[in-house]
């Protein structure tokens, strides 16, 4: 059975959202395993990494195939949220402390981006998730 949300506008906001998402999580893992290759990043750093991206694929494709799969790519969007806000802001604590070498202190603004497209992404998904009220037409 279908919502109010699910009619229209909310399958296709969810199909965008979900390709959009495909791209950003291929994008993702590919500068993360530049990372990890050229830095020197150690599984532990680059596995959550891995998680998120994994999710979001797998998020995705759910969420193409059925409608009501779309919580997975809406929780895939909060851990991967999550994940960007804590890679940034150690980064921040860092460069306050002068303890930053030059290229963390370019993720802070790289990282600052990415969480500023997560927090995007997965309030977009939230707001498909809850479901809409019906107005009854009293009033």
């Amino acid at each position: 059975m279908k919502t109010a949300n699910t009619v229209g506008n909310g399958e296709k906001k969810l199909r965008r959202i979900a390709f959009c998402t495909i791209v950003l999580a291929v994008f993702h893992l590919s500068a993360e395993t530049f990372y990890t290759v050229r830095y020197g990043q150690t599984a532990l750093g680059y596995l959550p990494d891995i998680v998120a991206a994994g999710l979001l694929l797998v998020g995705s494709v759910a969420a193409l195939r059925n409608w009501e799969a779309r919580g997975v790519l809406c929780g895939a969007w909060g851990f991967t949220c999550c994940l960007h806000y804590r890679a940034w802001a150690w980064r921040v604590e860092a460069s306050l402390s002068e303890t930053i070498d030059p290229v963390d202190h370019f993720l802070v603004t790289a990282l600052g981006t990415t969480l500023i497209i997560s927090i995007g992404f997965f309030i977009a998904m939230l707001r498909l998730c809850f479901p809409r009220q019906k107005t009854t037409g009293r009033g």
